[in-house]
């Protein structure tokens, strides 16, 4: 899920580290928050919200992840569809 973390916290001079120790959790999550690799639970996201004096609906946009999500679920499914027809056995009936 994409977000403004990174953005907001340089705007308002703010460390990695700073964020984590308002927040309560390691300067890591927040390094990985803000390069995409880790969703934050609810409740970190309405504290981080809180901590960079935004709203969650403006930090997080969750709508960016689904569009890549669904074109990759399509690369994969191309990918691989000859692999799964052969195991239902439909291999002779989608060619």
């Amino acid at each position: 899920m994409e977000n403004k973390i990174r953005q907001l916290r340089r705007e308002q001079g703010l460390s990695q580290e700073a964020v984590a120790h308002i927040a309560h959790v390691s300067r890591q999550t927040i390094n990985a928050i803000e390069n995409d690799k880790y969703d934050p639970e609810l409740t970190l996201a309405f504290k981080l919200a809180e901590t960079l004096k935004t709203t969650v609906d403006e930090l997080f946009d969750y709508r960016s992840n689904q569009a890549k999500r669904k074109e990759n679920d399509v690369f994969w499914c191309e990918k691989y569809k000859c692999v799964l027809w052969k195991k239902a056995g439909l291999e002779s009936s989608q060619s």
